[in-house]
């Protein structure tokens, strides 16, 4: 099947590291004389071919200036195939898993009995206990952090062995690292994964 190439239509190399900040100049720079606020004394059809192209660039730009998704469209890309979307947790990260999961069991459990309270009075008898909570998944949300880090270092690692790979190399496929990157992409997606779920919940208790 036929897979948009996002790195092309940036005219940026394939890496599975880019700077964001680069990639968001390039943003700029594909997106300014095409913005749909540029196109107000276009004719409809020149408006059309703007809106377009804006959004292939900005579909481009979402899924490059994330780390998650741009590993996995290369990965896509180099084995010309669409990655599956479930996949196991990797052993080595259970024990993420049920900490993880037994913080958001209590934080949903305590949501629960939250909002069964019509009292005030019993409402702000609870707030020591949510803060409790949030300060729990704040701690392991920062480790989540230092683990997503080491993620984005191990991608830096891995850019000269596609700079050396030639792009029309017929045996390009053999010489990539591509079983390990789709090895850090299956952690990646896991780390994503439960920071949001625990951004998620940390913005429910303060409220």
């Amino acid at each position: 099947m036929d897979i948009v190439d996002h790195f092309a239509k940036f005219g940026v190399p394939r890496r599975p590291w880019l700077d964001v900040d680069q990639i968001k100049q390039r943003f700029h720079e594909l997106s300014i004389d095409i913005h749909p606020d540029r196109s107000l004394s276009d004719d409809v059809d020149i408006k059309k071919l703007h809106h377009k192209e804006f959004a292939s660039v900005n579909s481009a730009f979402q899924c490059l200036s994330d780390t998650k998704s741009r590993v996995r469209h290369l990965l896509e890309l180099e084995r010309g195939c669409v990655s599956e979307n479930v996949q196991p947790v990797p052993s080595e990260m259970t024990g993420w898993f049920t900490e993880i999961g037994l913080v958001c069991r209590k934080v949903d459990l305590f949501l629960e009995k939250k909002e069964k309270q019509d009292s005030p009075i019993l409402q702000a008898n609870l707030m020591a206990e949510g803060m409790f909570l949030n300060d729990e998944i704040s701690k392991i949300h920062q480790k989540l952090q230092v683990e997503l880090m080491k993620i984005n270092e191990a991608l830096k690692l891995l850019n000269p062995q596609w700079d050396q790979v030639g792009e029309d190399s017929v045996d390009r496929i053999d010489k990539l690292p591509l079983a390990e990157l789709g090895a850090i992409a299956q952690r990646l997606s896991f780390w994503a994964k439960w920071s949001a779920q625990l951004g998620e919940r940390s913005s429910r208790l303060m409220f």
